[in-house]
């Protein structure tokens, strides 16, 4: 009887140990593993922004018109990307808060890139001497001219959008609406043209008239904004 009440008692001295090791190591491994996961993120995100770079870098110093592509696996975790001015970065979350992992190009760069984890092509393209474009979608470069005055109506002049990866599926909006496509054609995949008709526009009255807005959308790409005035007299345009 003493010997099956001392086995039990050595077991639950056994249990209780591993019960206070499981403890101790639980947490331990779950930082490790975390630790682990966020130098991996880390790394790869360091790695992926050193690819668009180097091959942004390398295209810039071909010239204008030079394009490739690169074959991108983005991991989970990316929390933003930002491509403006000379900089590609990424967002994301660690134990420490926020981090960005951020390399500099040699020339001006626009564009996007996605955040979601999984696999992409991501196009690079020389648009100019002084701008290389990342990533996929309409974009507009230029409008112009950016200003007309009521005059102008009497023969409704055509206004020219300038830009990138237009396409026949590209929406021209304008307010954040689909402008009549009556008034406007897709030349080719780097020119718009639209004809400020005066049954598309009102006059506004300067200085605190508002612009209109024109962006582009396309597959769920949407391009940035350019602005478009259209004042009493062209001599108020700015």
């Amino acid at each position: 009887m003493m010997l099956s009440s001392w086995k039990g008692q050595l077991s639950y001295e056994y249990l209780a140990i591993t019960g206070v090791l499981l403890a101790v190591l639980i947490p331990v491994i779950y930082t490790s593993l975390s630790t682990v996961n966020e130098h991996y993120k880390l790394t790869r995100l360091d790695e992926i922004t050193s690819q668009i770079t180097n091959k942004a870098n390398d295209l810039y110093k071909l010239g204008p018109g030079n394009k490739d592509e690169l074959h991108l696996v983005l991991p989970s975790g990316i929390t933003g990307a930002t491509v403006a001015g000379n900089e590609i970065s990424f967002q994301t979350t660690t134990s420490s808060g926020n981090t960005s992992v951020r390399k500099f190009t040699d020339s001006l760069l626009i564009g996007s890139l996605d955040t979601i984890q999984g696999e992409y092509f991501v196009p690079i393209k020389v648009l100019n001497q002084t701008l290389v474009r990342i990533g996929r979608g309409p974009w507009i470069l230029q409008l112009y001219p950016t200003c007309i005055g009521a005059p102008n109506f009497a023969n409704p002049p055509n206004i020219t959008i300038n830009g990138d990866d237009f396409s026949s599926t590209s929406v021209l909006l304008k307010n954040g609406i689909p402008f009549n496509t009556a008034f406007y054609q897709i030349v080719d995949a780097g020119t718009i043209i639209f004809t400020a008709h005066p049954t598309e526009f009102r006059i506004q009255p300067p200085p605190s008239g508002t612009p209109y807005s024109f962006t582009l959308t396309d597959n769920g790409k949407t391009s940035n904004s350019h602005l478009f005035w259209v004042y009493p007299s062209p001599n108020l345009c700015p």
